[in-house]
């Protein structure tokens, strides 16, 4: 991916994961979706703006039943597959069986 190309992307997931900007955008989710969610905190946030990013999907998993939390592990975002891929392989095996059940 080209410089440019992977800077607008950071740049479009920065605004994406704000605390104030996931909802509207996953309130349009219409496939099942399992979070699994870092408890660590982001090399790259202050205080407590990750928690807060966090406890804001609460509001989404109320509003948008094909969004579910599938775990919050103990890991952030830097390890999470490295350390937590038990809980991601379980995430993607539960959306399997849903998809296959449809």
């Amino acid at each position: 991916m080209p410089a440019t190309q992977m800077a607008e992307c950071n740049i479009e997931l920065g605004r994406v994961s704000r605390e104030r900007e996931p909802v509207p955008v996953l309130d349009h989710i219409t496939v099942q979706v399992r979070y699994v969610l870092a408890s660590g905190s982001s090399l790259s946030s202050k205080g407590d703006e990750q928690e807060r990013i966090r406890a804001s999907l609460d509001q989404v998993f109320e509003r948008n039943p094909n969004i579910r939390l599938g775990a919050k592990v103990a890991g952030n975002h830097d390890v999470i597959l490295k350390k937590d891929f038990a809980a991601l392989a379980e995430a993607v095996r539960e959306v399997a069986a849903l998809d296959r059940v449809r």
